[in-house]
């Protein structure tokens, strides 16, 4: 229950401005969603393939059914998630001013370019402070009680 309510509180401003602006699908940007989330996945099977899938478990299974080591590859997994999704965020806005600079001859492609890479930052910020940081958070609160 306290997952939907944080969800709430977190995405409905988040769209609702996003609307308000203008609309959602301005913010919808293939390229740069591509350039975040792929290496983000390729970078967490790699670090965490015998845990991949246990790290999204252990977010809905009660404290009971998870062990503290379980636990702890969980918060790691998370806090992977954050520092990837910024980091490919920052690759994807150095992408998109590259080609933003490479043409600007033509005026009318420095704003899809620029999109390219501001969105990709967008895309990082939102999955690592709205997905994934509260994952942490909920991860280290079981591991807490846990241990009381």
């Amino acid at each position: 229950m306290t997952i939907i309510i944080f969800l709430l509180l977190l995405i409905v401003p988040i769209v609702g401005g996003m609307i308000m602006s203008g609309g959602v699908g301005q913010f919808i940007d293939p390229p740069s969603a591509f350039i975040v989330i792929i290496p983000t996945l390729g970078t967490l099977l790699v670090g965490f393939k015998g845990s991949f899938l246990s790290s999204f478990s252990a977010i809905w299974e009660g404290e009971i059914g998870i062990d503290s080591r379980e636990l702890d590859s969980a918060i790691a997994f998370w806090k992977t998630v954050k520092r990837c999704t910024i980091g490919y965020g920052c690759i994807g806005f150095m992408i998109g001013l590259v080609a933003m600079l490479g043409s600007l001859d033509d005026v009318s492609s420095i704003g899809p370019f620029m999109a390219v890479g501001l969105i990709s930052i967008m895309y990082g910020i939102i999955v690592a402070y709205i997905i994934a940081e509260p994952m942490v958070c909920l991860l280290e609160t079981k591991k807490r009680s846990k241990r009381t």
